[in-house]
Formats: C-alpha cells, structure tokens, sequence
C-alpha cells in the first residue's frame, strides 16, 4: 500500500510541477449596496511576509501579476469598513476573488443596528453552498441563535442542537475538523463562513454521513477565557438538564470541559394493541410509565505544540439509566375469550468510556497531515419482563442481558492544495470492533462479534471555469465474524460530484456515492428480546452488509435574502437489510432480518426560505418520498416543515412544525396522526450573554402513532399516544461569559466524541 501512496505523490506532484508558472490575481471591492468603492487596499501574504499590495481604481477593480503559485492569504481593507480576508490559491491561469465590505457598526446590548448585506451571497462549490452570516446574527452572542439564519439548517437553540432541515443529522466540523453538536464555545463574531456540503467525500462515506456542516473560523491569538452555565425544566415536571462548559488558554494552550446532566421523570403514554395469527386474536390496552437520567463529562487538552504541531487530547463518558413500567388489561379472543391483566418492566444502563489522541502536522500552507487514535470501552445491561394473569392460568417471562463492547480507530489524512488550484487528499481508516452478547437468563452460549476494517481512500477537487467538481473513490476490506458466520468482504466506494454556476445567483448539482452499510449489532445478535409470548424477535448472524447506490440532483437559487433548493435523490440498496418474519414450528412469530434483493427510495421536493431583513429567517421545505421493496407496489409519503424566527429589540420569537404522514418497512406502515414536533418559542435576552426562554413543545395535538404490520398470516396494529410530551411547556435559563472575546488561540480544532455504545 505504500507503494500505491508513493504512486499518488509521484503523479501528483508532478502536475504542481507542469502548473509552476506565475499567474495573475484580479477582482473587484463592493460596499454594502453593490457600489464599487476605490481606494481599497488589497493586501496578498504568505505567513508574515507581504507578497503583493494593490489598489482598487475608480471602478473598484484590482489586480497583480507575476504571482508564482501557491496558497496566499488575501486581505481586502478600506476606512470606515469592516476588512475582509480569504485564503486564495493561484496556479497557471488567472484566479479571480472579489469581497463585499461592510461598514464598520457600533454594538449597543439592547439593539444591534447594522447595513449591509453579506448574507446575502451563497458561493457554490463541487460539493456543497458557503453561507455567510449578517453583522447582526455575529453580534448575537449565541452560535445556535446566529446559525437560525442559515438556509438548510435547523438550529435548535433549546437542545442545541444543530440538524438539516429535513431532519437529517449532519457531521459537524469547525475549519474543516471534527466538532461537537455542541458549538456553543463558538462566539459568532469567529464564524467566517458556514458551509453545507450535500456530496461527501470517501474519508466520510465510511462512517455513514450524508451531509457535513463546516464552521470556518477567524484565526486569533491572545488570552481567553469562556464558560456558560444553562438549566431547562418542564411545567409541570416531566424532563430537564443542567449543563456547564468552560473553556480556557492562550497562544500556546487552552482546555475544554463539558458536564452534563440530564433527567426524564413519570413519561406517562397510552398504548394500546391487536395481534392476530393463526389459531388467536388478542386485543391490549394500557399505560406506560418511563424514568431515567443520564450524565456526561468530557475534557479537551489543546496544545500548540510548534508552529506546525498541534496536539488534541480527548477524554469523554457517559452514563444513563432508564427504567420502563407499563401495565393494562386484555382479551385473547381465539379460540376461547379468555381476559387478562398485565404489567411489563424494562431496565437500560449503559456506559460510554473513549479516549482519543489527535496531532496536525502543517508541512506548509498546502500540505497537512492529520492522525487520529481513539480507544473505547462500553458496556450495556438490559432486561425486560412480562406478567400476563388469568382467570386459571399464569404467564410470565424474563430476559437478562450483560453486553460489552471494546472499539478502537486509526485515521491518517493527507491534504495537499496544488498549484492549479485544485486540492488533493489521502488517506487510511482502521477500525476494530469487539462486542460480547451474554444472554445471562437464560444461560445462552456468549454470542461473539469480531470485526476488523481497513479503508485507502483518495480525493480529488478541482474548478475549471464556471464547474466545480470532486472525485473521490476508496477501497474497504472488511474481516467479520458474527457467532458461526465468518465472512470477508472487499468492497469500492465511489463519491463523485458536480456543480455548475450560470450566474453568481444560480447553480445545478450533479452527484452519484457508492457506499457499503455493514449491519448493525442488534440486527447480527440471534438471542431473543420479546416477553411477549406469542412472538419472538431476533436478529441474524449471517447477513451482509447492503450497496448503495445514490443519484442526486440539486439546483440553487438566490436572491436578496430568498434562497431556494429543489432537489431530488433515488437510493438503491442491493443486498439491503430489510425486516423479515415466519411462523415457527410452535405457530410463534419470529421477527427478524434478512438481506433483500432490492431496496430503493426515491425523494422529490426542496426548501425555500427568506431572510426578513435584520428581523429575522422564514422557511419551509417539503418532499415527496416513495420507498419500493420487491414484490410490492410503491409506498407513498410526504414530508414538509416550517421554521419563522425574528428578533424585536430584545425579544426573540420563534414557531417551528414538521409533519411527516407515513414511514415505511417491508412489512410495517407507521402513520402519524399529528405533527411529529412544534413548538412556540419566545425569549427575552437582559444582555446578548443572558437570557431567559419559555416555550411549548407539541402544540398542535397528541403525538399520536399507528403501526401496521403484517407478514403471512401474522398481523398487529399499535396505536401510541404520548401525553407527556405534547402541549409541554419549558423554562430555560442561560448565561454565558466571555473574557478577551473572539481571541482564541490560532488552532481551534477539536475531536469528537467517535463512539456512541454497545446497544440492543
């Protein structure tokens, strides 16, 4: 493999080569209204030294010749504006950058007053949009209130939280790195950029990423000091936190912590079910009762270690308990009425433990190499039971589970920016996996996992003209032994994108990714978690992992504060795991999991949203989505939400609903009789740093669910009303305090935590 890596590095250092002539850098200065403005000076560096400085003439235009090629830092700045900066890389042909300045504004705590507008600019890239941010969302003070302003994402500031607007769980990264969900050490005034990426490269495909939001941070030095403490609670009690953070350093060093903690007391459901298969009909209904709280610390050393060695060690853990009760009464109407009574248990505690070394090594202002090391221990204990008793009979059953789970990684990244602008990647993924099934009630023989990855990928990114476009593919070995099944598996990943600019204010997307899913533990583990006695639910040792194949198309639009997003996406699943089910020898039904011939999933729609000036963000979004599995006719749903926030002074208001009316399996519907979350939210900032927050979740009627299932002449129906969680209303309190604001050392990189536990 060594001798494919030399191959790369030999091929592409040979195109910097072909490339090294000098160029010529031009471009224009606006201001605020699209005005040109002269006068501006342009300064180019590498480092701390000056390469070029230029002015703009009368028409706002600038320019410098006889560049050699490389990365440069450029700096555009003019009296009375604030300045603006961007790393540019020149090459053999002539590279264009224009900036928009903004004017220089005054921060008053109880009203930010600002002209300008940056925010609304959207630069297409191959992959993804770069969003700016408006004077007045940097001057917030809170990242997740700053980020309410970028089209594609919903920002959760009460869970913060930071999501796409679909609902789609991003990877969070900060300058290109991995990050937290929880950016709330950022202070917006850092925050250059926010770029979304819709196409993810190999280094990501593995780890089952779809989308990537990227943070670009200012680079700053001196001093600082951070910490925040927040706390949010339920009227009347029901669930709350309180969580801490603090961050501290200077040039050289700077230490992070995060405690949380996190309780759910009396979640009070109605449930009720019908169950039919041959020979009986049983019909149930009851309540349940669910508790629990869980903890999390965390600790982040950062070292600067030399001006070219930065050092990130990583401690983090977890712990939460849940407990279950449910209880009701029942009728098994065939072959005989016979009524019951029940009551049901259930009991989770886990555990979290990983610890993590991460080292950048910056050859130059094009070249990095990354290296990642993680090591993680978890561990899960669950059991569950059921009494059903009847008039003459009794039926009880319980099962007990002791899990544990040792993980580690090794990732080696090497980034190279090439003379003709286009940048280049490569690197190695190692994974191992270790997971110990004890089934202790039943003395069950352990039920071992072993897994061993190893991934090479490579990327390509590069502009001509008017399209961008990335290129990355990777190769994946993978050595699994689940219980008796011992497989290997040698698999390609192939992410390809394109993106093609008609004007500054209108682009079209093109991408394909080719990915490999490997099932999951509890899909691998043939032991049974069912107290019911008239099914059975277990997985299967011998399924393989699925490919996936991806189409999508995209186009964006934007104008003075609109953006507009349609899309479409159809996946296809080769070998996908889909959920399967027959009656045993018993007439019991047994739930569980096989590879199909053919899964897909087709989604059409897309977003609009409008920034309303400085007062605030509305958008909604909505798609049609059809799953076909074989031998059926197509499953149709539909999904769309709606987000309207604005600032008045000191008050923020916020409304958001997402509705979605169906979800489907192979052999189940699940139907939504209400909106899946709302909420009403209003805050009342005292200064920028501390506010108070009320808001009701659910709003708009019963969380209400049913599911239909169906497999041979086995079927159920299960109606779930959750009355704790709807109309739930909340109080939160936040303060936050920042000494020598926005002057973080020059570093910011953080790791994330890489392991999320052992589960059933």
């Amino acid at each position: 493999m060594r001798f494919f890596f030399l191959i790369f590095m030999s091929y592409f250092g040979s195109l910097a080569m072909i490339h090294a002539q000098t160029s010529r850098l031009y471009g224009a200065i606006t201001d605020e209204r699209n005005g040109t403005i002269d006068g501006a000076q342009v300064a180019l560096s590498v480092g701390d030294s000056l390469v070029a400085l230029s002015l703009t003439d009368g028409r706002g235009r600038y320019e410098m010749e006889g560049l050699r090629p490389g990365r440069y830092r450029l700096v555009a700045l003019f009296a009375g504006y604030n300045g603006a900066e961007d790393s540019v890389t020149v090459g053999g042909r002539a590279v264009r950058k224009d900036f928009l300045l903004t004017p220089e504004v005054n921060v008053d705590l109880a009203e930010v007053t600002i002209t300008g507008n940056r925010a609304d600019q959207v630069t297409r890239t191959a992959t993804g949009e770069i969003f700016h941010l408006s004077e007045k969302a940097k001057a917030s003070g809170d990242p997740f209130l700053a980020l309410r302003e970028i089209p594609r994402l919903y920002s959760d500031m009460a869970n913060r939280q930071i999501r796409m607007a679909d609902g789609e769980r991003p990877l969070i990264l900060v300058n290109g790195n991995r990050y937290h969900q929880d950016i709330a050490a950022i202070d917006p005034r850092e925050i250059e950029s926010v770029e979304v990426i819709d196409v993810v490269k190999a280094r990501y495909l593995k780890e089952g990423y779809q989308k990537i939001v990227n943070i670009k941070l200012k680079k700053k030095a001196n001093p600082f000091i951070y910490w925040e403490v927040a706390t949010r609670h339920n009227v009347p009690w029901r669930k709350g936190l309180g969580v801490a953070y603090f961050e501290v350093g200077n040039t050289r060093y700077a230490l992070y912590g995060r405690a949380v903690y996190n309780y759910l007391h009396d979640e009070h459901a109605e449930l009720g079910q019908t169950q039919a298969n041959v020979g009986y009909l049983k019909r149930q209904s009851g309540t349940t009762r669910q508790d629990g709280h869980d903890y999390l610390g965390e600790l982040q050393f950062r070292w600067m270690a030399t001006d070219k060695d930065y050092i990130v060690a990583h401690v983090y853990g977890t712990k939460a308990i849940t407990e279950d009760q449910g209880r009701g009464e029942g009728l098994l109407a065939a072959p005989d009425e016979r009524p019951f009574t029940y009551s049901t248990t259930g009991n989770d505690d886990s555990y979290v433990l990983t610890a993590s070394l991460f080292h950048k090594h910056t050859f130059s202002e094009s070249s990095v190499l990354e290296t990642t090391l993680a090591y993680n221990k978890n561990g899960n204990e669950t059991d569950g039971g059921r009494l059903e008793t009847y008039a003459d009979d009794l039926f009880e059953d319980y099962y007990l589970y002791k899990n544990h789970r040792h993980s580690g990684r090794l990732d080696i990244d090497y980034s190279l920016d090439l003379a003709n602008g286009a940048n280049l990647a490569v690197g190695s993924q190692t994974r191992f996996t270790n997971d110990r099934i004890h089934q202790v009630s039943d003395q069950l023989p352990l039920f071992k996992h072993r897994r061993w990855d190893e991934y090479l990928y490579a990327d390509y990114t590069h502009s001509l003209g008017r399209l961008s476009y990335m290129l990355s593919a990777g190769a994946e070995g993978i050595w699994l032994r689940a219980g008796d099944a011992d497989n290997r598996y040698f698999r390609p990943r192939v992410s390809l994108s394109g993106t093609y600019n008609f004007s500054e204010n209108l682009s079209a997307r093109l991408g394909y990714q080719l990915g490999n899913t490997s099932p999951d533990i509890s899909q691998l583990n043939p032991y049974n978690l069912s107290t019911d006695s008239l099914t059975r639910t277990a997985g299967n040792p011998y399924l393989l992992p699925s490919r996936d194949h991806e189409w999508s198309f995209s186009s964006t639009y934007n104008l003075k504060g609109f953006y507009l997003n349609p899309s479409a996406r159809y996946r296809l699943s080769a070998d996908g795991v889909e959920a399967y089910g027959y009656n045993d020898a018993d007439g019991v039904y047994v739930s569980t999991y096989r590879n199909s011939r053919r899964l897909s999933n087709l989604r059409l729609g897309g977003s609009l949203s409008y920034r309303l000036g400085d007062w605030g963000y509305a958008g909604v979004y909505g798609y049609h989505l059809v799953d076909y599995f074989a031998d059926q006719s197509p499953k149709k749903a539909f999904q769309c939400g709606l987000s309207v926030n604005g600032m008045i002074k000191k008050w923020y208001f916020g409304a958001d609903v997402v509705y979605t009316n169906y979800e489907y399996t192979a052999l189940s519907r699940k139907s939504y009789r209400a909106p899946s979350f709302s909420m009403l939210q209003v805050s009342y900032y005292f200064t920028k740093d501390f506010y108070i927050s009320a808001a009701i979740e659910n709003t708009l009627g019963y969380l209400r669910s049913v599911t239909d299932y169906r497999s041979g002449p086995y079927s159920s129906r299960t109606a779930l009303k959750q009355v704790s969680a709807s109309f739930s209303p909340w109080i939160l309190i936040r303060y936050t305090f920042r000494k020598n604001r926005g002057k973080q050392m020059r570093e910011r990189q953080k790791v994330d935590a890489l392991e999320e536990g052992i589960r059933l």
